[in-house]
């Protein structure tokens, strides 16, 4: 269940958060490419909202599941074939600043991290930033 934290401050949100009802067959289908169709706290996030409505005042900008276009896949894409990151990690950000924040198919965790540190990461040598995805949200929408 998506936490009331969450449900508050994307209801205050300006810019349009909402995910219709005829989104959900492409949210699924971008969840089952990425290998976390089984993931709930993705899974219920982006079949409610859409991450590229949202105004944040943190300096990194999450990127969607599938709209406009699929930046999430695309990101994943990008840090694989210019960084190596390996197929255990999801971008939930470009990449554009020379970093990401991963999320890990394996435990769940979130980490932001420089391009420098991602075999430490991939190692299991560096904490989580995040302990869930739904703690990156909060803490995206403080």
């Amino acid at each position: 269940m998506i936490p009331l934290s969450i449900v508050d401050a994307m209801s205050r949100q300006v810019g349009r958060v909402n995910r219709s009802d005829s989104d959900a067959e492409k949210v699924l289908a971008s969840l089952r490419d990425l290998g976390v169709a089984d993931h709930e706290q993705l899974k219920e996030f982006f079949l409610a909202y859409k991450l590229s409505g949202v105004l944040s005042k943190r300096e990194t900008e999450l990127v969607d599941l599938c709209s406009p276009t699929p930046q999430i896949l695309e990101a994943t894409e990008f840090g694989r074939d210019t960084f190596n990151v390996t197929d255990d990690f999801i971008c939930m950000t470009s990449g554009e600043g020379d970093g990401f924040v991963l999320y890990s198919k394996i435990s769940r965790k979130l980490f932001d991290v420089g391009v420098n540190e991602l075999d430490a990461v991939e190692a299991g040598k560096r904490d989580a930033d995040w302990e869930s995805f739904y703690d990156l949200i909060e803490w995206y929408l403080a």
